[in-house]
């Protein structure tokens, strides 16, 4: 339903081994004195605005009754309903722009990161830390992939819960190396989305929903 930019078999293909094997690797990502540079941007298809928790998670349930994913991102002191996430700017617009003619109001926010501050606990997890970065965009477009293929039928139920069986083991893999630090509550979350999501029948959505967890833990997670 919000399918727009498929995954190539190459890319898809890389993102497995970097799975398979929870790679903890730096890709042209500097960092120095007490902060991480980590760029990334993710364009969030929005369904409505709020600085009420309460009113937000009304909004979810009518958000997931069109097929979007509902999750609630808490970002800048607002709650926004998020119906998909996209990494370019134009597949996030043409969404946004179909979605409008159907009479359903949206708007597209572009979150990008860049620097984040790093506590003195912390400066000997650089190199950790990046690597979680790395692994979980990997895990995000991966779902993501995944999320587009079960609204083509590319995947079959079979697959789809492969995938989601691979971003829980990576997850586990992540906890080994983050028993006690900013990514532990995260990562705990997400591999609990994992558990549930493993149980049901799985539709795009659901896959959207962890994508957004996914990202929500780069956007949000405390360094400092």
């Amino acid at each position: 339903m919000f399918q727009v930019r498929k995954i190539s078999a190459f890319t898809l293909s890389a993102l497995c081994a970097v799975i398979a094997a929870v790679i903890i690797c730096v890709c042209a990502i500097s960092c120095s004195g007490g902060q991480i540079s980590y760029k990334s941007q993710y364009y969030f298809v929005c369904y409505r605005i709020t600085d009420n928790a309460i009113s937000a998670s009304s909004l979810s349930s009518t958000v997931s009754s069109y097929g979007g994913a509902g999750y609630i991102l808490n970002y800048d002191k607002y709650y926004y309903v998020t119906v998909s996430c996209y990494y370019k700017q134009r597949d996030a617009e043409t969404v946004c722009a179909s979605l409008k003619k159907r009479d359903l109001e949206c708007s597209v926010l572009k979150i990008e990161t860049n620097k984040y501050k790093l506590k003195s606990s912390s400066k000997n997890n650089r190199q950790l830390f990046l690597g979680n970065f790395n692994t979980l965009n990997s895990l995000s477009l991966l779902v993501y992939d995944c999320a587009n293929k079960l609204d083509t039928g590319e995947f079959s139920q079979n697959k789809a819960k492969e995938i989601i069986y691979s971003v829980q083991n990576s997850v586990k893999g992540l906890l080994k190396s983050n028993e006690s630090n900013c990514f532990t509550n995260g990562l705990n979350n997400i591999y609990a989305e994992c558990e549930d999501k493993q149980r049901g029948f799985l539709m795009s959505k659901d896959m959207r929903y962890l994508q957004i967890a996914i990202i929500d833990l780069i956007i949000n997670v405390k360094t400092f």
